[in-house]
């Protein structure tokens, strides 16, 4: 099993002129922010062209997405902080967390997924394939969600902890014939 994402948020303390800021940025960083504008409430950004992405809200409310790990995702919001401090932005109210984290894992078969929804029950289970490739499922007593690909491949996610991911794929294998 591997981690190919985490994600965390938190607060910067104080509301933001988004426009200004994304300016500030650009100017103390030494190449191109590619920045993209939601509306006037939000922006996403990305500093590296393959780093995390950052997103801002007016408000102050922060996340950072994409960091493939626990301390990919700490050094992104290192490089944040110093960057924030290179701009002058006082943050008096800082907070941040690890939110969730993507686990992937693969099973060297393929899955005939028609045929696990019925093995697994409707009730944990959403199989639409005319609209996803993927069953959705939901172990019961275990609050993370599987996408399960009829390749083999297995993506879980709404947890930060290995073992729980681990554990839903056991309780997912124990299904399979």
């Amino acid at each position: 099993m591997e981690i190919v994402s985490t994600m965390g948020s938190g607060s910067l303390g104080r509301e933001l002129d988004l426009d200004v800021f994304v300016d500030a940025l650009q100017e103390a960083v030494d190449h191109d922010v590619a920045a993209n504008f939601s509306g006037s409430g939000m922006v996403t950004v990305r500093l590296d062209p393959d780093g995390a992405a950052y997103q801002f809200y007016r408000t102050g409310t922060i996340q950072i997405r994409g960091a493939k790990t626990e301390a990919d995702l700490g050094a992104a919001q290192s490089r944040l902080l110093d960057l924030l401090d290179e701009i002058g932005l006082e943050v008096p109210d800082y907070s941040f967390e690890q939110r969730t984290a993507v686990f992937m894992e693969t099973f060297d078969r393929s899955i005939d997924l028609e045929r696990l929804v019925l093995k697994l029950g409707l009730e944990q289970t959403e199989y639409e394939p005319e609209q996803f490739p993927a069953l959705i499922y939901r172990p019961p007593e275990l609050d993370v969600t599987l996408l399960v690909f009829s390749s083999g491949k297995i993506i879980i996610g709404g947890t930060m902890s290995e073992a729980t991911a681990r554990e839903a794929v056991e309780r997912l294998a124990s299904h399979l014939d």
